[in-house]
């Protein structure tokens, strides 16, 4: 996932946001729709626990 903002954003994450942005551009990159998912709402979480 750092790698992932490594590479989007050109910085290291450094906030909550950065690393659900991390998580769903890795989600982007699967290949089956339950991986994009599982991914997708552990970003969802990650977020709502910020909030």
């Amino acid at each position: 996932i750092i790698e992932t903002v490594l590479a989007e954003e050109g910085r290291k994450p450094e906030s909550v946001f950065d690393f659900v942005q991390g998580i769903t551009a890795v989600a982007r990159d699967k290949a089956h729709q339950d991986a994009r998912l599982d991914l997708e709402a552990r970003a969802k979480k990650l977020l709502d626990r910020a909030a």
